[in-house]
């Protein structure tokens, strides 16, 4: 029995209790055998459950087109990496913007497009492993890719000795994501700006320096595509700039932000057909800031969201408050950051305005940079379509300024074309302006959109912009940003280019 025997009969046999003790033996081997079965079903089991859920879990974190960690994992694995930064050792995220992702669909379809956004991925990986970033890099500890949004994809690096080191990283990075792809039978060039912020000097925690990274991407695309560090900012080193950013989170509570309103002049009547409202601070220790200046460093502070709010809602106020007083007014425009498009829901924003006032919402037009909406972020034709739907008119500020992905024009729902200031200035003057602009306003009726030209100073210029067929005209030849009483002055008295004066 020690040595393993199952039972033992003893000499001399009893052949009846041989047999029944034989029967036992052989009903508990069948027991044993039943039972050995129900264990490897129970592991099969289990195994098959515990693949489940590690799928689960992995579709839970990772992009299922890519492979790479999602934007939850990729902030779970910075707030780790965040308990060890320093001076010395500092952690670095990049997010790279993929350019013309729209057009891209549109241009190969889903399925090939998707094709390259997987190719996108791995050079992005392989990037980050590579001998020549490692040596950039320093030997950086430890690093992760990740995809975030449509085109926007991320990467994080630790121990990095210092900014310069990040830079030539980053450099490498965006090298390697820009240039030639192939999707089946087909080539594209795609090009790629980077927005990256350093710990422990733009944030502590992984949210902070996620939305550090996130600004100065914003502020990449705005630029027309570049390598912008969110402390590096040759706005944010200046003592007039320090204290424009320690002064600005207290503004709009002081009441030095206001609105002012330049009247848009209908072509055809030389009379006021809307207004855009622009910002203006009036700071009590630093004076009159002018937009250019304090506009960026909100974006770069994070303010614009409420600041934009604040603009919406107060442009459409007045707008409801010149209704009421008999004046007429067939428009009000409001500028539109990039960031509120990104971070922000903008489309409900614009709904709870139009429900507060109660105006029309085809009276309400948004502004929105050539730079900023001509991207590839799908986020953010989804918001525009449905700003669109609400009856809000949609227009590109700054048209010719920026990549001019004219393709773009027959997929996002806009509906007014502003052509900047820089080409008018010289259509007198120069024939590549003229040459421009007058493209551009036959493209635009082409494709059914009202065209504005701004900066309209001179009577030479609206002769050439009413020769071509311009819709209507803004410019210092009118009228400059005036207060809101002045503009209501303006719209009792009517406006014709002559009163410029």
């Amino acid at each position: 029995m020690e040595a393993g025997a199952s039972d033992v009969l003893e000499r001399p046999f009893d052949w009846r209790l041989a047999s029944r003790r034989a029967d036992r033996l052989v009903r508990i081997a069948e027991t044993t055998g039943e039972l050995g079965r129900l264990r490897e079903e129970m592991d099969r089991l289990r195994t098959t459950l515990e693949d489940e859920r590690r799928e689960r879990a992995w579709r839970d974190h990772f992009d299922p087109l890519t492979g790479l960690p999602d934007g939850e994992r990729l902030e779970r694995a910075l707030e780790n990496a965040l308990g060890t930064a320093s001076e010395r050792s500092q952690v670095a995220v990049a997010l790279f913007d993929i350019e013309h992702l729209v057009l891209i669909n549109s241009r190969l379809g889903r399925a090939r497009a998707n094709s390259v956004l997987q190719q996108v991925a791995q050079r992005l990986t392989a990037g980050l492993r590579s001998e020549e970033v490692l040596r950039a890099a320093a030997g950086p500890s430890m690093s992760m890719s990740a995809r975030v949004g449509g085109g926007l994809f991320a990467a994080m690096l630790t121990g990095l000795p210092g900014w310069p080191e990040a830079k030539a990283t980053v450099r490498l990075l965006v090298d390697r994501l820009s240039g030639r792809y192939f999707a089946g039978d087909e080539e594209i060039v795609i090009s790629t700006s980077a927005g990256v912020a350093l710990a422990p000097a733009d944030g502590l925690t992984a949210e902070a320096v996620l939305q550090k990274a996130e600004l100065a991407a914003c502020e990449s695309v705005e630029s027309g595509g570049a390598i912008r560090f969110y402390g590096q900012s040759s706005r944010l080193v200046t003592e007039r700039s320090r204290a424009i950013t320690r002064l600005l989170p207290h503004a709009l509570d002081r009441g030095e932000i206001q609105l002012h309103y330049q009247p848009l002049v209908e072509e055809s009547s030389s009379r006021i057909s809307g207004a855009e409202a622009l910002l203006r601070w009036g700071s009590s220790e630093l004076g009159n800031v002018p937009p250019s200046e304090f506009v960026p460093l909100a974006e770069e502070a994070g303010l614009m969201m409420g600041i934009g709010s604040w603009v919406l809602r107060t442009a459409s106020r007045q707008a409801r408050a010149w209704l009421d007083s008999g004046l007429a007014l067939s428009r009000i425009a409001v500028n539109v950051s990039l960031c509120q498009l990104i971070r922000g829901d903008l489309a409900r924003v614009v709904q709870e305005a139009l429900a507060e006032t109660g105006i029309v919402p085809s009276l309400l037009e948004l502004e929105l940079s050539e730079r900023g909406v001509l991207r590839s972020d799908p986020d953010i034709l989804r918001q525009l379509r449905a700003i669109r739907a609400l009856g809000v008119r949609l227009a590109i500020d700054d048209f010719g300024t920026g990549n001019s992905a004219v393709a773009y024009l027959k997929q996002f729902p806009i509906d007014i074309l502003k052509i900047d200031q820089s080409f008018i200035r010289g259509v007198s003057t120069s024939s590549e302006d003229a040459a421009i602009t007058s493209a551009t306003i036959a493209m635009a009726r082409q494709l059914g959109l009202r065209v504005v030209a701004e900066g309209v100073e001179e009577p030479g210029q609206m002769d050439f912009l009413r020769r071509h067929g311009c819709s209507e005209y803004q410019g210092f030849l009118f009228s400059p940003a005036v207060p809101p009483e002045a503009f209501a002055e303006l719209l009792r008295r009517g406006l014709g280019p002559q009163i410029a004066s």
